[in-house]
């Protein structure tokens, strides 16, 4: 019988004031008013139905299972959503960055060179700075300088963008309660 009471609680049928206190008095081994127990038996069946109250122990056990196993299901999606859309995005930034790695390192040849070239064998030029010798092949060398210096000062302008949109979201996330 108080199993019965309970779940009527959880359902949040009935008077709970008046279910609490038939509760307590069952945990308690104490008789239930004439009253109390005409209330029981109309409300047992209406909400429960006229099963006894093993099954429905056992009903509402395999429902609290269901949702485990459905939230279980919906924090790996919500895991993989999230993964993904973080991999994108790292994706994208690390490919700009290689670039701009790859231009600064040719736009820094003549001091390179300068510094490592009497150590370096004679003709590897060409292969450590590939881009430089394309350019030199048609007389575009500022077109590199160019492209570096436009690289380099995006970072700050692409870091301050991502900056404002996570203080925004900072701001309108709401706090769980």
């Amino acid at each position: 019988m108080a199993s019965s009471v309970q779940q009527i609680i959880i359902l949040g049928k009935g008077d709970r004031g008046r279910l609490e206190y038939i509760l307590e008095l069952l945990t308690k081994d104490k008789t239930l008013p004439i009253s109390d127990q005409k209330y029981l038996e109309s409300i047992i069946p209406l909400y429960l139905g006229s099963q006894d109250a093993e099954s429905l122990q056992k009903r509402m056990e395999n429902t609290i299972d269901a949702l485990h196993g459905e939230i279980r299901i919906l924090n790996e999606r919500l895991s993989k959503l999230e993964r993904k859309g973080f991999e994108k995005y790292v994706g994208k930034k690390s490919v700009f960055f290689f670039a701009t790695v790859f231009v600064g390192w040719h736009v820094f040849q003549r001091y390179v060179m300068y510094f490592l070239g009497p150590y370096l064998p004679s003709g590897v030029e060409q292969y450590i700075f590939p881009l430089n010798m394309l350019a030199n092949n048609f007389n575009e060398n500022p077109v590199i300088w160019l492209a570096f210096i436009f690289m380099a000062t995006a970072w700050p302008f692409i870091g301050a963008v991502h900056l404002a949109k996570f203080i925004k979201s900072r701001k309108s996330a709401s706090p769980i309660k």
